[in-house]
């Protein structure tokens, strides 16, 4: 049976459809996401930030521009090659990795921030993740995370069953000139705040922020739904 990065990497996809489709001005990461988790992340300048399942590299060069240090993982090397690519800092170390597993190259208690934008996700156990996340945290560290909402997940697919946990297969950019398909994770609310509330992180915050008033001036139908229906949840923890 194929491991669940070699069914969920980005290295099974036109890189270029993918990026295509999230950098798009009126994407939800643009509209929304991005956003929403901007205004999550403490100070990062002169911190040391891992950005975690990295993709297009959107936060690695946000942090960057912050003045942090940033080393960006991903297991898609093709995500990684466009960002060696794209972004030529001195602060910027690039692995790649299944986040599924340990990750040794890591430093422990090393970073103060920790960005997981829309990555978990395609991660089945979450449990051996935050506990090396909290392992390579500094004491009074954040990690900032964004993943899909179940009952956006659970409405957008038009399931039979919520509390199903399984993998799935959807096709994203329909609308556009090259769809791409993508496997992740449907689960249900408990299955993950389980993992969380079991980890040694404190809880700061899990909300489900509104679209902010530049998104309603650039999209106001993406706008009324969000208002409506969540689209993802975000999650801050500390150690």
């Amino acid at each position: 049976m194929p491991e669940d990065f070699e069914l969920t990497s980005y290295d099974n996809l036109n890189t270029d459809d993918y990026l295509e489709h999230v950098e798009r001005p009126l994407s939800w990461n643009n509209l929304y996401e991005r956003p929403a988790m901007i205004e999550r992340l403490p100070n990062l300048n002169g911190k040391n930030v891992l950005d975690l399942g990295c993709a297009s590299g959107y936060f690695s060069e946000y942090a960057l521009k912050q003045g942090a240090k940033v080393m960006a993982v991903d297991i898609s090397q093709k995500m990684l090659d466009k960002l060696a690519a794209s972004v030529k800092s001195e602060g910027l170390e690039i692995h790649r990795a299944d986040l599924a597993q340990p990750m040794p190259f890591l430093k422990t208690n090393c970073y103060d921030c920790v960005i997981a934008s829309l990555v978990l996700h395609y991660i089945k156990d979450w449990k051996p993740l935050l506990a090396e996340l909290y392992r390579v945290v500094k004491k009074g560290g954040r990690v900032i995370i964004s993943t899909h909402h179940p009952l956006a997940t659970f409405n957008h697919l038009e399931s039979d069953d919520y509390f199903d946990f399984k993998m799935v297969e959807e096709v994203w950019g329909q609308n556009g000139p090259h769809p791409f398909t993508v496997r992740y994770y449907k689960r249900p609310i408990n299955e993950i705040l389980r993992p969380i509330l079991e980890s040694e992180f404190k809880v700061i915050s899990i909300d489900e922020p509104l679209p902010n008033k530049k998104c309603k001036e650039l999209d106001p139908r993406t706008y009324e739904r969000l208002m409506e229906r969540p689209a993802f949840l975000f999650i801050v923890l500390e150690k």
